[in-house]
């Protein structure tokens, strides 16, 4: 009699064979994976930060009358464009154009009794010649030239000082500007110290940051780049000053030259990142990092064992990135090839296929 083979035991025997079969072929596949590599070069060490600062315009002038009196014209209105030497605005000067006039009076007439008091003693010269005449008398006549003279230049440091007094009375712009403030109106009284407009240079604009002092000893080989509020573009700039401020902020100032390309007013946010270069050392790609959650960064790199290329998992410090890359202070060294693709699920030995090897 035939007998048969229990067809559970025979399934479950396929099920063995199909198990062993696909875990064999698993365990080929991880024993090879294909990467790609990049070689470790030495790089400038490049910090970058992040700095918030704001436009300022040094040249800002509130300007003041140094006379009093009455604003009889205005001639600029608020938001003005002025030139250098402008008029602005103009005091009532007939009081003081009453004084000079009356001044000039008395330059007159000290002129005159200089000019007699030179001719009696011409005339005294002339008789002393032939002896008709008293030495005291010749003296007596010197000195009244001497005091007429003194009286002529008081006289005429009297009339200088009324005509400067005149001049003060009309207020010009000490630079081109904008005006951006104005705080007296046609016919109101002024005294000296007053504020009367706010001038702004705004093509002479400069961008303030204030930066944290460890980077102050590293500004020779910084370079700064800035941007404005909703634009993407960085633009290079040139720093200007470097200003030490209060101590108990540690910070210094860092004042910067606008490019032509910006347009920019006082005022106005703008954002900023130095660029500190140091010495130069090992970098890494960022895609080659493989963060841990201990808190642990590694890598994984490429290298040849008995003519086979295998995977070496390798902890590494790294210190501040800039552009893709990242520095590595100690785990790596240059030349290291650091697996930058394929690195998710690779295992300690596993073998490699480099699909960048050139060998």
């Amino acid at each position: 009699m035939r007998r048969f083979r229990p067809i559970g035991r025979t399934f479950m025997m396929c099920a063995v064979a199909l198990t062993l079969l696909v875990a064999t072929a698993g365990a080929a596949t991880a024993q090879q994976a294909r990467v790609e590599t990049q070689r470790v070069e030495a790089t400038p060490r490049i910090e970058v930060l992040r700095l918030n600062g704001s436009v300022s315009a040094p040249r800002t002038s509130q300007l003041s009358s140094a006379e009093a009196g009455l604003v009889s014209t205005l001639h600029v209105d608020l938001g003005a464009r002025v030139r250098q030497g402008e008029r602005l605005l103009t005091l009532d000067s007939r009081e003081a154009e009453l004084e000079r006039q009356r001044t000039q009076a008395n330059v007159d007439q000290a002129r005159a009794e200089r000019d007699d008091a030179q001719r009696r003693l011409n005339e005294a010269n002339q008789l002393a010649a032939q002896r008709n005449i008293a030495a005291s008398e010749q003296r007596q006549r010197q000195t009244a030239l001497a005091a007429a003279e003194a009286t002529l230049a008081a006289q005429q440091a009297e009339l200088d000082l009324w005509a400067l007094r005149i001049t003060r009375h009309e207020i010009t712009a000490p630079f081109d500007a904008l005006i951006t403030r104005r705080d007296i109106q046609l016919g109101e009284w002024v005294s000296p110290g007053d504020t009367l407009m706010t001038l702004v240079d705004v093509d002479a604009l400069t961008i303030d940051f204030s930066v944290p002092f460890s980077a102050y000893a590293q500004m020779d080989s910084a370079t700064l780049e800035v941007r404005q509020e909703g634009d993407d573009q960085w633009y290079a700039v040139q720093p200007q000053a470097q200003v030490p401020q209060d101590t108990t902020s540690r910070q210094f100032l860092l004042r910067a030259k606008p490019d032509e390309a910006l347009s920019l007013l006082p005022g106005m946010a703008v954002e900023g990142r130095l660029r500190i270069e140091g010495e130069s050392g090992p970098s890494v790609p960022r895609d080659a990092l493989i963060r841990r959650p201990d808190g642990s960064v590694s890598v994984w790199l490429a290298r040849q064992q008995d003519d086979e290329w295998r995977a070496v998992e390798q902890r590494v410090d790294i210190g501040s990135g800039f552009e893709g890359n990242v520095a590595v202070h100690e785990g790596v060294e240059v030349g290291d090839r650091v697996i930058v693709v394929g690195n998710e699920r690779l295992e300690q030995d596993q073998v490699l296929t480099l699909s960048d090897d050139e060998e």
